[in-house]
């Protein structure tokens, strides 16, 4: 069928839709600190499905349904690693940034290993970013450009600006208002296509489902070198994927930011628990469109659709079977998630620039320029970023999206050794270079699954900073 002139037109008007509720939203912010953590004026619950928003990005609302397409649920079982992570984070690193005046994740550590340890794990966490989230929105630019024929930097230029637009004029609270937005749109979209694609299968999913032997929830490894070489098996997912949850929601800036944006720290313990319940709903539906799909097109391998990739059976659905006007809305959704995760991005490093690397300028009268500068420095570096990619296939594609792996373990080491330990400053700095370098070889050269990455990460920061600040304690250096 293809997208009509009046699906263009529902696109189109959404995402002017979400600049100007988005500008609307953020009011007026009278400085740097109301800029990048709303005073507090955010309810719990908005922080919460936020938080949701900003990790659904277009490539998960695209994967997910191509995972489930493919194999089964299986994949659910990180996600109760999620939950059981983001239950830690609630009681033994939130309640540390809520003492004082923090103003990101990282001034934890200014205060723990001083303002040169700080910088040096800011830096480590904007290159994180800019490398995952750069590929996230060249992604983000592969529909614009095969709906309407324009090339990728303006389509990912079109992206970017609308984004820049409320995040810039508006800061935190506009992003996460925007992101409750988003996320309605999104989840409307994944229930109409189960909704759909129910309604025009002859015969009943969930037999279909059951011979195809699609319904299985738990995966065990078949050998213990399995364990730690596939992704999906049960302990490697519920381990590794709890690590990886408290790595990304309490040691990186980009969920961290929203999390103190609560006035208290009963309402962030309460927003983070919440949002690991609301992302299990949420894999549960996109698992379950592309079941939906699976059963719409009879199960039918990739190849016999004229697709060459997995992830393109999504589009091609609401391309080619969705109604006039509801497809635009759909792949309004799609950009809806593209937004969120930017947005939150250019939020999350422009505070971590301005609070993190240039401290002293958050304190002068002009602070308020200095962040909004911050925010369209990047969102430049981002298009350009993005730019240098020139298809799909690039190699880098793969690296940026598993960039977090090569610095989730030092991030959250840190956080612990910071904590719980009388670990000194340059102890910290030698483990986190050893930590993400050993780590680097570890993923390029291994065969290690990811969902690993964070906890294998985490020992070697503890055990090489431990062992480095007891040599240095029998040198007389400490």
């Amino acid at each position: 069928m293809g997208l009509t002139l009046i699906d263009l037109l529902v696109i189109v008007l959404y995402l002017f839709l979400c600049v100007t509720i988005g500008i609307k939203a953020g009011g007026r912010p009278s400085n740097s600190t109301a800029y990048f953590k709303t005073d507090g004026k955010v309810p719990w619950w908005a922080v919460s499905l936020s938080i949701v928003a900003t990790e659904t990005s277009m490539l998960t609302v695209i994967s997910i349904p191509a995972v489930a397409y493919l194999g089964s649920f299986v994949f659910l079982q990180i996600v109760l690693g999620y939950i059981l992570g983001r239950i830690v984070i609630a009681w033994l690193i939130l309640p540390s940034y809520f003492k004082g005046e923090q103003k990101t994740a990282y001034t934890f550590f200014k205060e723990r290993f001083g303002s040169n340890f700080q910088r040096l794990i800011s830096i480590v966490f904007l290159t994180t970013r800019l490398l995952a989230d750069g590929v996230r929105l060249f992604a983000a630019a592969i529909p614009i450009k095969v709906i309407t024929g324009l090339d990728y930097p303006i389509s990912i230029s079109i992206i970017a600006a609308l984004t820049l637009a409320y995040t810039y004029y508006g800061g935190l609270k506009s992003v996460i208002w925007i992101d409750v937005l988003q996320l309605v749109v999104y989840t409307f979209g994944g229930a109409f296509v189960i909704w759909f694609a129910g309604k025009h299968i002859a015969d009943p999913l969930l037999p279909m489902l059951a011979n195809a032997d699609k319904l299985q929830l738990i995966s065990w490894p078949d050998s213990f070198s399995a364990v730690f070489t596939t992704p999906y098996n049960v302990i490697g997912a519920v381990l590794g994927g709890m690590f990886l949850s408290m790595a990304s929601h309490g040691a990186d800036h980009l969920m961290v930011q929203r999390l103190l944006a609560c006035d208290k720290l009963k309402k962030a313990q309460t927003a983070v628990i919440c949002s690991g319940i609301l992302v299990l709903i949420q894999f549960v539906l996109f698992l379950f469109v592309g079941m939906s799909v699976y059963g719409y097109y009879n199960g039918l391998p990739i190849s016999e659709l004229d697709l060459s990739h997995a992830d393109e059976i999504l589009l091609k659905f609401i391309n080619d079977e969705i109604p006039v006007g509801i497809s635009g809305l759909l792949i309004a959704g799609l950009f809806a998630a593209a937004m969120s995760t930017l947005s939150s991005s250019l939020s999350a490093l422009s505070s971590s620039t301005l609070f993190d690397i240039f401290p002293k300028l958050s304190v002068l009268p002009g602070a308020m320029k200095f962040s909004r500068g911050f925010t369209f420095l990047w969102t430049v570096i981002f298009i350009l970023f993005a730019i240098s990619f020139t298809s799909t296939d690039n190699p880098v594609i793969e690296l940026g999206l598993a960039i977090a792996g090569f610095t989730y373990g030092g991030l959250l080491g840190a956080f612990f050794v910071g904590r719980y330990t009388n670990v000194d400053r340059v102890s910290a700095t030698i483990a986190l270079i050893i930590c993400v370098t050993s780590m680097a070889l570890i993923i390029i050269l291994g065969n290690l699954a990811y969902p690993w990455y964070t906890l294998i990460g985490v020992s070697i920061f503890y055990t090489v900073a431990v062992t480095v600040h007891f040599i240095r304690l029998l040198a007389g250096k400490t």
